[in-house]
């Protein structure tokens, strides 16, 4: 059983951190910031 609370706690980490990135995505481009312009296109 303890692989299987491992798993989910693992899902929940990926999924947790993910959200943070798009919410921290769509502040910066808010505030103005061009994250498109730090790939070097």
């Amino acid at each position: 059983m303890e692989p299987n609370n491992k798993n989910w706690k693992l899902w929940l980490f990926v999924i947790c951190l993910n959200s943070v990135a798009i919410a921290g995505a769509i502040y910066l481009k808010s505030i103005g910031i061009d994250l498109y312009a730090f790939r070097g296109g």
